[in-house]
């Protein structure tokens, strides 16, 4: 007959107090079921783990070592429980986040982060994608939580507005603009305007080309760009200028400069998304961190 999970718990903590007395107490059993049990223990295994006196309880060579795999199969054992126990509770898994580039310079790292070191047994699988390939991710499957700029959303997909963030003029430091506090975007029109190509977000590309061509400018026709830091170090080279979110200005780039636009509507949401009536209680969490409550 093998030892039990028991008389391993019983011996480990025995082994701790080196006291049958304040062991059974920590036991929640009387002492005579104890040394029992360590006496049955020692049977199976055919060596002493303890020397036992009238005065003082002491643990044997043999016992030193098998106290300290006992410890480690008991941790491994608790470990196992508590993880099947969150898998069985939806809470383990992988949590696949994807996010636009701009939310880099935002808080998002630091959620990201702070979720991580909550919930460890939560495996987060991050992907770069413009919003149209978010929303084809959530409908799929592939993806469960998405951070985008605001465009119209199926019906399946619920969302929640995180913020709405202005757009700001980016020009090269030495610019004729560049020592203004704010600029109009009509001020623009000498310059070429660079706005990354429509296919990689259409709707975002859409509200600068339209606040462009309300100004009366075109956006540079010359230029296929994907992505905002291809835009900004294109700027900074001298290539022309942009209207960029004005959290690309907590970026590392110094040669370009950042300056607020006058016109009222020079503004974008920013938004998480997520499966309507598809919540797990991992994702739950995830959600709760920016302010979401979502039943599961």
């Amino acid at each position: 007959m093998s030892v039990t999970f028991r008389q391993l718990r019983q011996f480990l903590v025995l082994s701790q107090e080196l006291h049958f007395g304040r062991a059974a107490v920590r036991l929640g059993i009387s002492q005579p079921p104890l040394s029992t049990s360590l006496r049955q223990m020692e049977e199976r295994l055919g060596f002493a783990l303890m020397v036992r006196s009238s005065k003082s309880v002491s643990l044997t060579p043999a016992g030193k070592v098998f106290a300290e795999h006992a410890a480690r199969i008991l941790g491994q054992m608790d470990a196992a429980r508590a993880a099947a126990a969150d898998t069985a509770q939806g809470m383990a898994g992988e949590l696949t986040v994807a996010f636009v580039p701009a939310m880099l310079l935002r808080y998002l790292p630091t959620e990201l982060r702070a979720f991580r070191e909550s919930h460890p047994q939560v495996e987060l699988a991050l992907r770069e994608m413009n919003t149209t390939e978010q929303i084809e991710g959530l409908l799929d499957h592939s993806v469960d939580v998405g951070f985008v700029h605001a465009v119209p959303f199926p019906d399946e997909i619920e969302q929640h507005v995180l913020e709405t963030e202005r757009l700001v003029c980016c020009l090269p430091p030495n610019h004729r603009l560049a020592g203004r506090s704010r600029v109009s975007i009509t001020e623009l029109a000498s310059d070429p305007v660079l706005v990354f190509a429509r296919d990689f977000a259409a709707q975002y590309h859409d509200k600068i080309s339209g606040l462009l061509h309300a100004a009366g400018i075109e956006p540079a026709s010359r230029f296929h760009i994907r992505h905002w830091f291809t835009v900004v170090t294109l700027v900074a080279q001298g290539m022309g200028v942009s209207l960029v979110p004005a959290s690309l200005a907590r970026s590392n780039f110094v040669d370009v400069t950042y300056i607020e636009i006058e016109e009222g509507q020079a503004e974008h949401d920013v938004v998480m998304i997520w499966r309507r009536g598809e919540t797990s209680k991992a994702l739950a969490a995830f959600l709760a961190r920016f302010g979401v409550t979502a039943d599961v």
